[in-house]
């Protein structure tokens, strides 16, 4: 597909935000004692535990974590979740992403990262993403990125892709985990999916195509369980929402979710 003008900005801002978070990650070495981890948001620190400085890790332990298990509305469910092996310093992670709603598989993604600690708030990640979709195309994608906890101790996850065939997107993740007791916590979560070109046949749109925003009320029941309920919302907008049009869907849906967060 020939790329557009709007397709080269869209891939400079994206360009430009990662050199941003590049930057941010540096100057939060220095502002903040805690640490985070790539694998799972219950799991605490990275590297730097007794320093605050990245050094050499632990031994290699595994663990599994269910970040998100839960039912959508009358029909639909999610579950994100992942493995990972490593020290605090070094991590390999398998990923499943996985949406359905309206009768259909709306996300089955499935990743195998590689996580350096570059700071003892922030990750690098580099690694494939495969979108496994029975209703369209199967797609493999390159993904380079950060990960990691601001100074206001919002949790970040920023990635670049890059297909085989040239095109490109962009995912920008955040959650705060606000404590509204010692053992209830309220979540808001947000997700912006970005793309350089349009791609019909996956409904996603050059630009912001999707926004994803939910918010989740947590019971710590013990510290690697939690159940929640909570409201998930999603939308497709610009192009993706024409594309959506055409086809007689829906551009919106907001729906009630109940589920637990869980690792080992």
């Amino acid at each position: 597909m020939k790329r557009t003008p709007h397709t080269k900005a869209t891939v400079i801002i994206v360009v430009t935000l990662c050199l941003q978070l590049g930057v941010q990650a540096a100057k939060a070495q220095n502002q903040q004692d805690q640490h985070h981890s790539f694998q799972s948001r219950s799991e605490g620190s990275v590297a730097g535990e007794d320093h605050g400085m990245v050094g050499e890790g632990d031994k290699p332990v595994a663990k599994l974590s269910l970040d998100q298990f839960e039912r959508r509305g009358m029909n639909g469910a999610a579950i994100e979740g992942d493995f990972s092996y490593g020290d605090d310093v070094n991590k390999v992670v398998l990923e499943v992403d996985f949406e359905r709603g309206g009768g259909e598989t709306e996300k089955n993604e499935r990743w195998l990262v590689y996580s350096r600690s570059i700071s003892k708030d922030w990750n690098f990640l580099a690694g494939f993403r495969h979108d496994l979709q029975r209703e369209t195309t199967s797609r493999n994608w390159l993904a380079i990125g950060l990960a990691g906890e601001t100074p206001y101790s919002l949790e970040m996850d920023a990635v670049l892709f890059l297909a085989r065939n040239g095109s490109t997107a962009f995912r920008l993740e955040g959650e705060y985990d606000a404590k509204l007791a010692e053992k209830v916590s309220l979540v808001p979560r947000l997700e912006l999916n970005f793309f350089g070109q349009n791609d019909e046949i996956a409904g996603s749109g050059s630009g912001l195509s999707q926004i994803e925003t939910g918010l989740r009320l947590l019971y710590e029941i013990h510290p690697k369980f939690s159940p929640y309920i909570g409201v998930h919302h999603e939308r497709v907008v610009g192009n993706a929402a024409d594309f959506a049009r055409e086809e007689g869907e829906k551009v919106y849906s907001t729906v009630w979710v109940i589920g637990f967060r869980v690792w080992f």
